[in-house]
Parts: structure tokens; sequence; C-alpha cells
């Protein structure tokens, strides 16, 4: 059996979850549930998989419905006069829980022409499409979430836009500051969200290397940019192009081809474990 409850948005401590119907099959479930890595906001996902969040019902932005077990009696029918306030429907299936968003503007009354076994006009009418995949699907074996778009879900789980971050301005300043960087006509003023992304990963990546490591990994830039290179050591930053160089050096982003004829900048990395 299968099961659908909508969210509804309400700021009073009346009960947010409420059942829409029973026994009506909304998605037909992805072959391709296994094909996950790991999220990364830098990582161009391919077509055919998916990001994942292990161990999600420890994470700050699980919601509860993923941490109680669902009993499906615990949950009323949805009224009428809450139909215009759904949030998001969550269809359940044998310990699958597919996640859609509902937009508003999706809820708004409107005319339209309604073709089944034949073409009927509704002069108000409310409607969800439902997309050929859910914005998510909560894996609940495995405790984990899978999904291909974060800003489609950052809205079901709040605060799971923490694993996108961006640097602040202090950590942009500070990372623009170090010793290893010269700057010209480029401030953290000009430094754009994509490479703020990247400004926030390296800074982890940093903070965990010794001086050995550094080394290497700063030689290895010299080697693939040497355009960036000062007299001094530094490397010199005068755009977001330069800037975003320097950052898929840290991340170790250069590889030569085995046959050692063509270097290439790795646009996605997956960890081969």
């Amino acid at each position: 059996m299968n099961h659908t409850i909508v969210k509804i948005r309400t700021r009073s401590r009346d009960r947010k979850y409420w059942k829409l119907f029973s026994d009506q099959k909304l998605y037909d479930l992805p072959e391709n549930l296994e094909d996950t890595v790991e999220f990364s906001p830098d990582h161009c996902l391919d077509e055919d998989s998916w990001f994942a969040v292990k161990n999600f019902s420890q994470q700050d932005f699980c919601i509860p419905l993923l941490k109680e077990e669902f009993v499906s009696t615990s949950y009323e029918l949805l009224e009428k006069k809450q139909f215009g306030d759904i949030d998001y429907l969550c269809y359940i299936e044998e310990g699958l829980f597919c996640f859609q968003k509902v937009s508003k503007t999706g809820l708004l009354k409107r005319r339209a022409i309604v073709f089944d076994e034949a073409a009927t006009y509704r002069k108000e009418c409310r409607e969800i499409v439902i997309y050929p995949e859910p914005d998510a699907i909560y894996l609940k074996e495995k405790n984990q979430l899978i999904f291909k778009k974060l800003s489609s879900i950052s809205s079901i789980f709040r605060g799971i836009d923490v694993l996108y971050r961006e640097a602040t301005e202090e950590e942009t300043s500070q990372f623009l500051n170090q010793d290893f960087i010269e700057l010209e006509n480029y401030s953290s003023e000009s430094v754009k969200k994509a490479n703020r992304k990247r400004i926030a990963m390296a800074n982890d990546l940093l903070k965990a290397m010794d001086k050995r490591k550094k080394n290497i990994i700063f030689q290895s830039i010299e080697d693939y940019c040497p355009q960036l290179v000062m007299e001094e050591g530094k490397f010199r930053i005068t755009s977001e192009q330069d800037l975003k160089l320097l950052l898929y050096g840290i991340d170790q982003r250069f590889y030569t081809t085995p046959d050692g004829e063509e270097k290439r900048i790795a646009n996605s990395v997956i960890r081969i474990e």
C-alpha cells in the first residue's frame, strides 16, 4: 500500500501533516537509485545519477517525519479549506519517501479545460502537476537522502543549504590576504558566488593540510598555471578566472592524461573508495 501526505503552511501549533489519499501511485520509482555521489556544490551531476546525504536522520536539517515511525492512521484527511496552503507532498511506498515541492502559483484558483474521457471546463481549479521524478527520495533502510538539485529541496529541509555554503565576506577577505596570494586590481568585493563556494571548500582543505602537503599542492599549481606565478613565489590574482584556477589547484583538479600528451582540469570529481 502507498500513501500520499502533504505538509501545509501554518504558523500555529496546529497539525502540519495531513493525508491526501492512499492507493494512488504517483511515481514510477527510478531504477538508478544506487547511482549516487556524495553531494558537492562544485560537482556536475550526470543525468542518470543522484546526489546523496548519508546518515540523514542524524542531520540537523532532517525533518521529524523521517525520524519517526510512519503510521498512516495517525494522519487525518486534508480539508478543502487547506488546499491552497500545501507546502510540499510526500509519497510513501515500501520504505521510500518521495518529496515534491509545491509552488504557491500552482495552487491558485484558475479556469481550466481538463482532458479526461472528454474535455471538461472548470471555472475554479487547483492542481499539482506530478513530475516524472520526485525532487528528493529518502531511503529509510539506508538512512540516505538522494536528490538532484539542492535548490529544489531547500524549502523542504530547512538548513540543508549549509551543504552549499558560500564563504562570508570575512572568510573571503582572509583567504585572499594569505601570504601566498598577491592581488592586482582585484579585491574580495569582486568575488562572485561560484568562487565564494570554492573558497569555503578551499579553506576547509587548507586547514587539514600540513606544510609538506601545501608545498606539493602549490608546486602543482605552478606547474599547471605558470601564468599565475610571480617571482617571489606568490600567485597573482587579477580576475575571477585567476582565482578559479588557484582554487581548482587547491582542490587538486589538475591532471595529465596517461599518455602524457594533454593537461586537463577535472570539472567534477568523484572519490574512488
